[in-house]
């Protein structure tokens, strides 16, 4: 009976201490679970819409524009010559070589070659219709008699500086007597001519 009670008041100790560190169920049962992994947590910024700059418009200046129209209406010469490419024979005696839109007028015969200002003045005015047409009797016409002889010397200065008739406000015919030697000196015996621009 001794022996009883003693065993009974060991366990009832016993559970009086289990009882003091004995957890609850549910909080047993939690920590038996397995862990789950965290996942992180990924935020994606939404995105940038892309801002169009648009592509700055070329700047034009007035003056490249005026400079631009004055060059396309130069581009186009008054006159062009009337004689075909290569060499054609004029009125007269002389004879043409055009290339393109120079032509080389030869002359080099007893009668019409010369170093005479005044004679080869009446030359050029004669010969000049044949190279151009009818319409240019107008430019001539604004010169008066000796205006291209006077121009500078027949065969020391004209050669290289050439004679200028002025078209319009844009146009010159530019023309070159060309010399050979002749017993008593030199002797003009042919002209070059062209239209071109006043700049040229």
């Amino acid at each position: 009976m001794a022996v009883t009670v003693g065993a009974i008041g060991v366990l009832g100790a016993a559970a009086i201490r289990g009882r003091g560190t004995t957890r609850p169920t549910e909080q047993r049962i939690a920590e038996a679970r397995p862990k789950q992994p965290e996942i992180p947590v990924v935020t994606t910024p939404a995105p940038v819409a892309e801002v169009q700059v648009p592509a700055p418009a070329p700047v034009v200046q007035q003056a490249d524009t005026v400079a631009h129209a004055n060059a396309v209406a130069r581009s186009k010469a008054p006159f062009a010559p009337v004689v075909p490419q290569g060499q054609s024979s004029l009125p007269d005696g002389p004879t043409a070589v055009r290339a393109d839109s120079l032509v080389t007028v030869s002359f080099d015969t007893p009668m019409i070659r010369t170093r005479i200002p005044a004679k080869f003045e009446r030359l050029v005015r004669s010969t000049l219709p044949a190279v151009y047409g009818r319409s240019i009797d107008s430019v001539l016409s604004k010169i008066p008699e000796g205006g291209i002889a006077r121009q500078g010397d027949l065969v020391s200065e004209l050669p290289t500086r050439g004679v200028r008739i002025p078209v319009n406000a844009d146009w010159t015919i530019a023309l070159y007597p060309e010399t050979r030697p002749g017993q008593d000196g030199p002797l003009v015996v042919r002209y070059r001519v062209s239209v071109v621009a006043k700049s040229e």
